[in-house]
């Protein structure tokens, strides 16, 4: 995509839950033949005094821009353009159950923890989480689909996209810099940040809120059990024996186990 369109600027962020190392990363970009095309910041331990404008970005032909989180610039030698998260962004907070709970206060990284002043001060880049949870069964968390029209909403509702982002440009004197949520295709959520860029009428977009029977269905599966729950059941359904312990661990929706009869 990067080198097929010459005016694309992306951003990646990559959360390295396995802890791969920037040789590790860098490795895979390297065979994906997308490092030429990488933006490489002028320091690894602080963000630059003036970011780049996206028509830099373009002319300089830097127009892949990846984060990491986390990584450990310390140790990073091979590949300066992989850049620590939370050295160049912070984070509001990511784990909202209310729709009246959502702030714009930085929650990551700890040493600028509800202090705005401190992260702009740092030209930090605002990423603004906007997704919401609901508590299922034993506590646990997962995405909270059935009020996804309201929160990824443009106006109307509490806890709605367009708010929220109102109220974070007014708080940080700048427009987040990205926008994460869930089911990005409702809302629908790219009319927020259409408006944030002053954008009234996208050329060449790809309508994705077009989806097959086949991704609806699974799209309603997963969104009821999840899919640690399914692979568990898959695998007891094949004839292991997965114990107690994994089924807790895995819990969520114990009246869709797709078969197998399984009870507790």
């Amino acid at each position: 995509m990067v080198a097929a369109a010459a005016a694309v600027v992306v951003t990646v962020l990559l959360v390295n839950s396995d802890d791969a190392t920037a040789s590790d990363l860098n490795s895979e970009f390297e065979t994906a033949n997308i490092t030429d095309y990488a933006y490489t910041p002028t320091s690894q331990t602080s963000a630059p005094s003036s970011w780049p404008t996206l028509q830099e970005l373009i002319n300089n032909g830097t127009r892949l821009v990846t984060f990491v989180a986390s990584l450990d610039a310390s140790s990073n030698t091979v590949a300066p353009y992989l850049m620590d998260e939370f050295t160049y962004v912070f984070e509001n907070p990511y784990d909202v159950a209310s729709p009246s709970n959502f702030s714009c206060q930085p929650q990551r990284p700890s040493s600028v923890k509800n202090d705005i002043s401190a992260a702009l001060s740092d030209n930090m880049l605002p990423l603004m989480n906007h997704f919401l949870y609901e508590t299922i069964l034993l506590n646990v968390q997962a995405p909270n689909a059935s009020y996804v029209s309201t929160t990824n909403a443009a106006s109307g509702g509490v806890g709605n996209l367009g708010t929220a982002a109102s109220n974070c440009t007014t708080a940080y004197g700048r427009q987040p810099a990205f926008i994460l949520v869930d089911f990005f295709d409702q809302g629908p959520a790219i009319k927020t940040v259409d408006s944030l860029n002053g954008i009234t009428d996208a050329v060449g977009r790809t309508n994705v809120t077009s989806v097959t029977q086949a991704q609806e269905s699974a799209a309603s599966t997963y969104s009821n059990v999840f899919k640690g729950l399914v692979d568990l059941v898959q695998k007891a359904q094949a004839g292991a024996n997965p114990s107690m312990g994994e089924w807790i661990w895995a819990g969520g929706d114990w009246g869709s186990l797709l078969g197998g009869g399984i009870t507790l």
